[in-house]
């Protein structure tokens, strides 16, 4: 008898550890913010409260060296990495669009349209953090997002989301995608939101204009000619509520809209980890095209309000140590280059359909008439295999003679092959990080410094900063370090370290640094 009391009272710390180690926070809350730098962030600090992003970052851990190994500028590359905790080698998501080689035919990875909703869910090849967190306590852990007509955030949901907000540029409401039937929360909400005029507002400076980076930049006696702004949120055409959506009052109505899913239903109450993004803008409708433009800035300043408050209420709510606050950014900003690129200039934009049409026509001159090149998207080029095979030519050839001739545009940088890359047995490197076999294209470019693609139709631009750009990255909360992380760390990273802390294995976690993100949990001394 006495030798089992001496048993249990030795096991008696490791039950308690073990049940620490296993604890985990009632929400994980992402801060996604559209478009925004590590510098710009770092430029405009200064400027913001201190009950906001400082307060995240005063109270938390932030990473100076975080980055993102992605090629793709698309944000749902970026985020499906960041989520998932693994690569575009492994997650499949390899930028805004694809030609699907088994499928012979280009693939969108996100719509806005109900109906394909499978189709986008299905499209990552990874589980991701919702994923590991349902597989682990069951469906009682819920997955949802907020946004403005955003289609990247259905990246960040998983397989089994249980809400996405967006709003209805056309109405001026909120509705979810996953589900038909309403809560009655979210018909209150609505019913609010049409009594109110949201079009009837108007979008000045929040503070002084003199105090504005744009304005301080001024070269000496240009300031009596510096521009202030007054908007009306009212659309000239197109849809009406869509000059609304990217502006500062988009960011209120998120927040109010999550304040809202919180205060009215069980989200974020129970002992299994809720996941909730919200998708804020910084992308004003209005632009002169620098980097970061008065608008741009005054946006920033109002959304760091917003997050002041919604950190406020959450705090009162769930409790400060019983929520993961992460705020981050989908992708970087960059300058607006309006006019194509010259050879010999150091700045400018590679046009991907031109470059496309004059790449056919040098094939075609070289070997014969046919539609030999499929097309070019984020930062891949797409041959047409089927061609190739029919005329009888090698499709390794024919990858370097493409390669050869795209050298020569202007802008271009590197045109690399992936021939010989698929079938390399290093999968460290940053092109294997990249590469999906099945999806990647032909040759992979990168572009010179200063230049970049125009932008698509979601708004993405490939710039030369793409697979080595430093990611805003702060996460404050339950049982995190206060501090900050100097060394370099894929933000990808993340994600099995913050399933670690919970007990949850993820594959990533045997390749992770060791980051002191957590506090170390002791219950007997040594």
């Amino acid at each position: 008898m006495l030798r089992l009391l001496t048993v249990l009272i030795f096991l008696l710390p490791v039950v308690a550890r073990a049940q620490a180690e296993l604890s985990a926070p009632k929400l994980i809350l992402y801060i996604v913010v559209d478009e925004l730098n590590h510098e710009q962030l770092q430029h405009i600090q200064s400027k913001l409260s201190r009950e906001g992003i400082n307060r995240l970052s005063g109270q938390g851990m932030r990473f100076m060296a975080a980055y993102s190994s992605d090629l793709s500028a698309y944000p749902g590359t970026r985020l499906t990495s960041f989520y998932t905790g693994t690569t575009p080698s492994v997650h499949g998501l390899i930028g805004e669009q694809w030609f699907d080689k088994k499928l012979n035919k280009y693939v969108e990875a996100a719509t806005n349209q109900p109906e394909g909703l499978e189709l986008t869910l299905n499209y990552n090849q990874a589980r991701s953090i919702s994923d590991y967190l349902k597989s682990f306590y069951g469906p009682a852990a819920k997955s949802a997002a907020i946004g403005m007509n955003s289609s990247w955030l259905w990246h960040t949901l998983g397989y089994s989301p249980d809400n996405l907000f967006q709003f209805n540029i056309e109405s001026g409401i909120f509705y979810d995608m996953v589900n038909t039937q309403e809560p009655e929360w979210l018909t209150r909400f609505n019913d609010n939101l049409q009594r109110s005029d949201l079009l009837g507002r108007q979008w000045g400076p929040i503070n002084d204009i003199s105090s504005y980076s744009e304005f301080q930049y001024l070269a000496p006696g240009r300031d009596k000619e510096f521009r202030s702004f007054l908007y009306n949120m009212k659309s000239d055409e197109g849809k009406a509520f869509e000059r609304f959506s990217r502006s500062p009052y988009a960011n209120t109505l998120i927040r109010d809209l999550a304040v809202s899913l919180l205060a009215s239903s069980d989200f974020g109450k129970d002992n299994a980890p809720d996941v909730l993004t919200l998708g804020f803008t910084a992308r004003p409708f209005v632009s002169n095209g620098s980097i970061l433009a008065v608008e741009k800035e005054d946006m920033l300043i109002r959304l760091d309000r917003d997050i002041s408050s919604l950190i406020n209420f959450i705090d009162s709510e769930i409790g400060r140590d019983n929520y993961l606050v992460i705020f981050t950014s989908a992708a970087e900003s960059s300058l607006d280059l309006s006019s194509a690129g010259k050879k010999g200039l150091t700045t400018g934009v590679v046009e991907y359909n031109k470059t496309a049409a004059l790449l056919n026509l040098y094939i075609m001159a070289t070997h014969g008439q046919g539609k030999w090149v499929l097309g070019m998207h984020d930062n891949s080029v797409y041959l047409n295999h089927q061609l190739i095979k029919e005329k009888g030519f090698s499709l390794k050839e024919m990858q370097e003679h493409a390669a050869s001739f795209l050298l020569e545009v202007a802008g271009i940088e590197r045109a690399i092959p992936t021939h010989d890359l698929i079938f390399q047995p290093e999968t460290e490197t940053l092109l294997a990080k990249n590469l999906y076999p099945t999806r990647s294209g032909d040759i992979l470019l990168s572009l010179q410094s200063g230049w970049q693609s125009a932008a698509s139709k979601a708004g993405t631009r490939q710039t030369a900063n793409s697979g080595n750009v430093p990611v805003p990255l702060i996460i404050r909360g339950w049982q995190v370090v206060p501090g900050a992380w100097l060394e370099p760390l894929e933000h990808h990273y993340i994600t099995p370290l913050i399933l670690k802390e919970m007990g949850i294995v993820h594959t990533s976690i045997l390749k992770a640094p060791r980051v002191s993100l957590f506090k170390t949990i002791t219950t007997e001394k040594q």
